[in-house]
Formats: C-alpha cells, structure tokens, sequence
C-alpha cells in the first residue's frame, strides 16, 4: 500500500539531499500532477535521477534505508523498469527513484537550471509542464499493450492535467509540446473520447507518420 505522506515530515527532504552534492532531478507524476493544480492525492515520492545506484547510495548516507523486498511499482502496476525504493528515516514516507532515461526526459545539468517552486519553504525542481506532458503522452503511446494498469495510470496523469490545468488550453501551449504530440493534444481539446484503445492507436499511427515525414 502507498505511504501517505505526513504533514509533520519534509516531503521534500530528499531534494535538499541531492542538490547537495550537485546531482540534478525532476520530481514526477502526482507529487507533479499536484504542482501544477490537480487535486490528487500525494503518495510515494518520485525522483527522475541519472544514475540510480549512485543517487541511492547518498540518501541512504543521509538516513534513507534500501527498500529490496518491495516491487518495482508505478502507481498499481507492478512494472519491470528499473527503479531504487528507499523508505525514509522516519519510516513515514518512500522516495522512487526511475531513471530519467528511461523516461526519455533530459534532466538540466544543475539543478538551480530546472523549473522550480516553493513547497514546504524549500526550493525543488519539477518538470516544466509542457516537458512532463510531453513524456507523458510518448510513454502512454509506446507502453507495452498488455500493461494495462500502467497504460490506465499514464492516461489517468493525462487526463488530469486537460481537466484541472487551464494552461494546457490556452493557444500558445501546443507551441510548446513537440511537433509530433500536437494532433493528440488537438484532439484532446476537441472532445474526442481519449484513453481507450481506439485513441491510442490512432495517436500513435499519427505521431508515427509525423516522425516518417508524411505529413
């Protein structure tokens, strides 16, 4: 079951730990969702990192105990994809850490570089918003098909972000999402059913070909 983050612990603390040392990161899915102004729930704590032996290994030095016998999750969907779990000094909260490579997203060189806010009084680093859609909607469409709990998770994220953030529909966004996401997104505003079967292929026959240059 998710840790439910505690109001008297720093929910941030491992991204004061990690720019310490000079190591960048982006932190994802809900913790994002709710930066942006989804009102969802926070649960693990994930952090995009480079390298995830290397990351680990300084939040166990500050504290953080290797989390060995869990599976590897993302939301309900027990995945393959490597991650690290680490379980918090306090024991109240988990922190994920997937690699950012895996997630096809360029984590900025320092993370003074990245987009950053506020939170509990401590500087961290999310991802700027058309950038996390963007990985959003390429991981959606090139998941494997029979992961659905995941598929279900990843269209969830989407589907948040057109409901609940006004920016994604002001007409300056699509300029920035990649070329290749923008008749989805398009699609998306115009009131297709989205999240299903049929939308997906659709999207993805469509990036495809845009990749191919055959539009």
């Amino acid at each position: 079951m998710p840790h439910h983050k505690s109001n008297t612990e720093p929910s941030y603390k491992p991204c004061q730990v990690l720019p310490d040392h000079q190591v960048p990161y982006a932190i994802w899915f809900e913790d994002t969702l709710h930066h942006y102004g989804v009102p969802t729930w926070k649960f693990d704590l994930y952090l995009l990192v480079s390298d995830l032996d290397k990351e680990a290994e300084l939040l166990v030095k500050a504290g953080w105990v290797l989390d060995s016998q869990a599976p590897h999750q993302i939301g309900n969907s027990r995945v393959e994809l490597p991650q690290q779990r680490l379980i918090s000094p306090t024991s109240k909260t988990i922190t994920v850490l997937p690699p950012a490579q895996e997630w096809k997203f360029p984590l900025m060189e320092s993370p003074d570089d990245a987009s950053s806010t506020t939170d509990s009084h401590e500087n961290v680093s999310f991802p700027p918003l058309p950038g996390f859609l963007d990985v959003l909607v390429e991981s959606w469409l090139d998941s494997p098909s029979d992961d659905a709990m995941l598929l279900l998770h990843l269209a969830c994220h989407i589907s948040y972000l057109y409901a609940y953030v006004p920016t994604l529909k002001e007409r300056s966004f699509a300029e920035q999402i990649k070329c290749e996401h923008r008749q989805s997104h398009f699609d998306v505003l115009a009131g297709m059913q989205t999240g299903n079967i049929q939308f997906r292929k659709h999207q993805r026959a469509i990036r495809d070909g845009l990749l191919r240059g055959q539009y």
